[in-house]
């Protein structure tokens, strides 16, 4: 049984899987199929490299059970770690939940207390009242007694803000519990949610087609064509968006499937309202991705549909890409992403 409690079916793994499975001469056990659930797409690459240079299937499988294994042990780890969170979240909420009955313990002992002394400060004005005809003496006392009221009274308000105070730290760190608690429910529905493998194996090999196209010999020709500006560009298509480079955020490491608007990290512009672009880095592309010529720091351009790093001489074309909010106004793209088009680029 996988961590969700099933098993992965047969035809839910990817092809290379599917066929590293037939190829096993004794089979596979209910708990080998439980370990396929954690089976990545770069492990369907690997089987698919391996079995194309004739590997034998059992060495195969054998490396193959045993980084399952280890990626399944460590995601048993990951959910007892979360599982313990969520039991300090709720120690956490259990000692918040008698703080604030002890003070409204105290609150409820002190509107008492002072409604006590509200009442004795009363009964000493009208004895005041009564005894205003008295000696210098008693005026000097109620005169003390007023002075004192009034100390009392500043020291009611002084208190009044205290608890005030206290109040809204309490609201503040209810808050900051209840961010946590969210932010737990989310990672427990990713860490638990179960993958298509075979959908993620086919959406790989469609947007790697340099490594799984069939091999082909072409003639290359070059044509003299008008060089393409603002008046003629291209718009690129849904098919255009299975790309080479996968993005990830370089702040908070999530990764998409396709690029989010204008390639900007939705997921770091809803906790902290800022901007980060999910590209490939600078420093994973000191050559162009498109004819491998060294790019400088003035050089060096990103190409808005595949967000690779390309120079220039490889980027001076342009594409309106409505599907990422490049919906108006072109914007640069690598000439591999225009011969994608069916265009042809300017020599």
């Amino acid at each position: 049984m996988s961590a969700s409690g099933k098993t992965i079916r047969f035809e839910d793994l990817g092809e290379p899987v599917q066929r590293l499975l037939k190829g096993l001469k004794g089979g596979v056990t209910e708990e080998d199929m439980a370990l396929l659930e954690y089976v990545a797409v770069k492990d369907m690459k690997i089987i698919y490299e391996k079995m194309s240079s004739d590997a034998h299937a059992t060495e195969i499988w054998e490396e193959l059970r045993s980084t399952l294994q280890s990626r399944k042990d460590k995601a048993e780890r990951k959910n007892k770690e979360l599982d313990k969170r969520q039991e300090d979240i709720d120690a956490q909420y259990e000692e918040q939940r008698k703080q604030e009955e002890e003070e409204r313990l105290r609150q409820e002992q002190e509107e008492e207390d002072r409604r006590l002394r509200k009442e004795e400060r009363r009964r000493k004005r009208e004895e005041a009242r009564a005894a205003e005809e008295a000696a210098e003496e008693e005026a000097e006392a109620q005169a003390a007694a007023e002075a004192a009221e009034a100390e009392a009274l500043a020291e009611e308000e002084a208190e009044a803000k205290r608890r005030e105070a206290k109040r809204k730290k309490r609201e503040a760190r209810a808050r900051e519990l209840e961010e946590e608690k969210e932010a737990l429910r989310q990672e427990q529905e990713r860490a638990g949610k179960k993958k298509n493998q075979k959908k993620e194996w086919d959406e790989y090999v469609a947007s790697h087609p340099l490594d799984f196209a069939p091999q082909t010999v072409s003639e290359i020709k070059q044509v003299e064509t008008e060089r393409m500006g603002p008046k003629n560009t291209v718009q690129a298509d849904e098919d255009l968006l299975n790309r080479s480079y996968t993005p990830k955020c370089p702040n908070c490491a999530a990764k998409f499937s396709r690029p989010p608007t204008e390639w900007d990290c939705p997921i770091c512009f809803r906790r902290t309202r800022q901007r980060h672009k999910v590209w490939q880095p600078d420093s994973e592309a000191p050559n162009c991705m498109c004819c491998k010529a060294s790019v400088g720091r003035f050089s060096r351009h990103h190409c808005r549909n595949c967000g690779r790093v390309v120079c220039g001489g490889c980027s001076a074309l342009k594409a309106v890409i409505p599907a990422i909010g490049y919906k108006d106004s072109p914007v640069k793209v690598c000439n591999d992403c225009v011969r994608e088009l069916g265009k042809e680029v300017p020599v």
